[in-house]
């Protein structure tokens, strides 16, 4: 029987807990991931500071720039129930306007990119040590990049040390990691740090490596969810200060209004 490389400093509720938002941007535009989503706003529609969405008669769409900083407080957002997947990657919900079709992998993204935000103001996220430490080969720009944010690594709750050539001993690892993505995750964050512009400081590096973090601890697509763990996605999403967009700018929710569907049916 294999024995779990991860031994401590397991996740706990704590790590789910909501925390308060809105620290850091919307959206991370200064990695290598482009944000693929503008805006829509209908004609007519003014942006409302306070609600982060734009409305008009007929519709209410997020309408909010990503890169504005505005919020969108948990009151202006609906509670949703979650009604079932559609082929285990959209969650398919309804509240009082309507209904929503949201991504779950992007949702759960943005959760966990707000819950790290915060957590990293105060303190490291929780680690856990592993049994057989991974020796990973890379390339010299990824050596080099890795060796040279290994203090900011270890807020995240790596451990990073050169273990000669071109390769690198990982130590530990995030605890809402799990230890076999850790190779894809720190190749991406090497990326993503390379991404970054000439000068750029520490909190645009921290920023990029909490969004990269985020989109590889999500939940993905094809992922078969409980109706307790849709019920959480949608809670949590509520609580978070950029609900409608992703950390790399992509849309979370898409909406049919109760209106729209009435015009459809022809009963309007």
């Amino acid at each position: 029987t294999a024995i779990p490389r991860a031994i401590a400093g397991t996740p706990t509720r704590d790590m789910w807990m909501r925390m308060p938002s809105g620290l850091m941007p919307g959206v991370v535009s200064s990695g290598v991931y482009p944000n693929r989503w503008v805006p829509h706003s209908p004609p007519g529609a003014s942006p409302s500071a306070a609600s982060g969405f734009s409305r008009t008669d007929d519709d209410v769409r997020p309408t909010a720039d990503a890169r504005s900083g505005m919020t969108t407080p948990a009151a202006d957002i609906k509670p949703m129930i979650p009604l079932g997947q559609f082929r285990d990657t959209f969650i398919v919900a309804i509240d009082d306007e309507g209904i929503a079709i949201i991504d779950q992998h992007v949702a759960h993204e943005r959760i966990l990119f707000e819950q790290m935000s915060e957590r990293l103001t105060s303190r490291a996220l929780e680690s856990q040590r592993l049994l057989s430490p991974i020796v990973l080969e890379v390339s010299p720009g990824e050596h080099q990049t890795l060796l040279s944010h290994a203090d900011a690594l270890e807020r995240f709750g790596f451990e990073v040390e050169d273990f000669g050539g071109r390769s690198l001993r990982i130590g530990a690892a995030p605890a809402l990691l799990d230890w076999q993505k850790c190779e894809a995750a720190l190749r991406a964050v090497a990326a993503d740090l390379d991404g970054l512009a000439p000068g750029a400081g520490v909190q645009d590096a921290l920023r990029a490596m909490a969004a990269t973090m985020a989109c590889h601890a999500a939940v993905k697509a094809n992922d078969p969810l409980t109706r307790e763990k849709m019920q959480y996605l949608l809670d949590e999403l509520r609580r978070t200060s950029h609900s409608s967009v992703c950390p790399h700018g992509r849309p979370v929710v898409l909406r049919l209004t109760r209106r729209e569907i009435e015009r459809n049916f022809e009963r309007i």
